[in-house]
């Protein structure tokens, strides 16, 4: 699986900020405790810490380890200030020149580097053995080409280290952040390089942690790395769909988009449709004017649903086929066993 790194600011901790912050990380919250959910960050990182005088920022940390939640922090920061259970991160030459020896507090060791290490300092890695490595090329180098020479350097050397890939953006815009990811990152990802994001904004924050968070996930879902909602499989549309695709789309992703693990395919009409569509689970495909057949993989299960009823009745297939998972009843379940506890 592939892991996501969220990128949060001491202040984000602050008691009237803690609950806020959970939901932004993907956590489900009862009775003011987070738990992890399908789409929960594996980790935060922090550049600083809040002081350990801050007694409710520290108690919101700790309640994120509690429930599995890394925390990384530069060892400098630990060495002034330490966070009991925390990742250390070190530049390699840095754990290097100190043998990967932890800060007080910390419990395991993450290193970064840059891509300008030469190839017998990157194999040091092997020896110190840290929970995952952090890549970030120096901007002077090809992003690309350093990824991917570390990658090789790891090959050789047998190296088996997650590497989360250290991603900086300071753009304003959703799409040209999509963009970014899946051609600097999303390129690395899908050919094996790599174990997950962590992408951090430069300046002032233009998206919310759990936009940031969000199209992380995605990112993943893209590279066939990790599954945390529902797949869609869409035709382009032409002058043969028989739907308002786009609106039928959205209103199928808001009914079902909740079910990791599920592909549904929306298909227009049926000259290209079950061709396209044949990795699906479901098919919603339009094959007269008003009209909708249902799939159930390449097999035409319901025929002629009108378009208004089709929605609940492909609800009703997934269900039928044991797929479905009601939001509500996760929700109730995780407050109920709070309240047993």
């Amino acid at each position: 699986d592939g892991s996501v790194i969220a990128v949060v600011q001491p202040e984000m901790f602050n008691k009237e900020n803690a609950q806020y912050l959970y939901q932004q990380l993907g956590c489900k919250t009862a009775v003011g405790m987070p738990f992890k959910d399908i789409a929960t960050v594996d980790s935060i990182f922090m550049k600083t810490v809040p002081p350990s005088t801050n007694t409710d920022a520290r108690t919101a940390i700790r309640r994120l380890i509690e429930v599995s939640v890394g925390v990384v922090v530069p060892a400098e920061e630990l060495e002034k200030d330490p966070l009991p259970n925390a990742v250390a991160l070190m530049s390699l030459k840095d754990a290097i020149a100190k043998n990967g020896e932890l800060p007080a507090g910390a419990i395991r060791l993450a290193v970064e580097l840059d891509g300008s290490e030469d190839d017998e300092t990157i194999a040091k890695v092997k020896d110190l053995n840290p929970v995952f490595c952090l890549l970030k090329p120096r901007e002077d180098l090809s992003h690309l080409h350093a990824s991917r020479r570390v990658f090789e350097i790891f090959k050789s050397n047998d190296i088996d280290r997650a590497v989360i890939h250290h991603f900086l953006t300071d753009t304003d815009d959703s799409n040209e952040l999509a963009l970014q990811l899946g051609t600097q990152i999303g390129s690395l990802l899908t050919d094996g390089n790599g174990d997950g994001v962590m992408v951090e904004q430069i300046g002032k924050p233009n998206f919310s942690v759990d936009f940031v968070r969000q199209s992380s996930f995605g990112l993943l879902q893209g590279a066939r790395m990790r599954n945390t909602k529902t797949e869609f499989v869409s035709c382009p549309s032409c002058g043969r769909t028989l739907f308002d695709l786009q609106e039928t789309t959205a209103n199928i992703q808001a009914a079902t988009g909740h079910l990791p693990g599920v592909t549904i395919a929306v298909m227009g009409c049926i000259v290209n449709g079950p061709g396209e569509m044949a990795d699906a689970d479901f098919g919603y495909v339009g094959t007269l004017p008003g009209k909708v057949d249902l799939y159930y993989g390449k097999e035409v299960v319901r025929k002629s649903i009108p378009n208004d009823m089709a929605v609940d009745a492909l609800i009703d297939l997934i269900k039928e086929y044991g797929m479905w998972k009601d939001k509500e009843e996760e929700e109730s379940t995780q407050e109920e066993a709070v309240a047993a506890a």
